[in-house]
């Protein structure tokens, strides 16, 4: 399941460094935080104060190419809802056809009850694209979907807050304490 990473992490450096300064300006916020998962967290990454920046958005989604040029997928896909936005832009970008994997099925519609959106054939090769992983919940729940469907899927998620066994582009994890970052 786990994206090992470029073979060139040293060239990757500058783009690190630039994510972890642009989530620290503009998406950070500290208190005290509920996640998705339930666990409760001093940190919140909003990730759409990110993404709703098309030069943010495009410069994280270059970030994926090197991935995409070493897992060789034929789809890409995202989960709802933030990496479904990332996944759509990695796919424009890339030239590969976009699915969505749904958090509930959608239950109206043509084929209510699916989970997954757009078209596929068994035995394809995706690479399946997360905004922020915590504890990995969702997105393992979604990977299952995905290979339900006879699909390979691979892994990758923007970042990890280091609680899942999944890999992403960076690490991010801040100390405990009262400090207080400024948005």
């Amino acid at each position: 399941m786990e994206y090992l990473g470029p073979s060139d992490p040293i060239g990757r450096i500058p783009e690190i460094t630039w994510l972890r300064k642009v989530i620290v300006e503009r998406a950070l916020t500290r208190g005290d935080y509920q996640l998705s998962g339930g666990a409760r967290s001093d940190y919140y990454i909003d990730k759409f104060r990110l993404f709703s920046d098309p030069q943010i958005l495009r410069r994280i989604a270059r970030m994926f190419v090197p991935i995409v040029s070493e897992t060789h997928p034929e789809l890409i896909a995202g989960t709802e809802l933030g990496g479904v936005v990332l996944a759509t832009t990695v796919s424009q970008m890339c030239n590969i056809p976009l699915l969505a994997v749904r958090k509930e099925p959608k239950g109206y519609g043509a084929f209510p009850n699916e989970y997954v959106e757009g078209q596929y054939d068994p035995g394809q090769r995706v690479l399946l694209i997360e905004d922020i992983v915590s504890g990995g919940r969702e997105l393992l729940a979604a990977k299952a979907r995905l290979e339900e469907l006879n699909l390979r899927v691979t892994c990758c998620a923007v970042i990890s807050r280091g609680l899942a066994p999944v890999r992403s582009l960076i690490q991010f994890s801040l100390p405990r304490g009262r400090a207080q970052t400024d948005n």
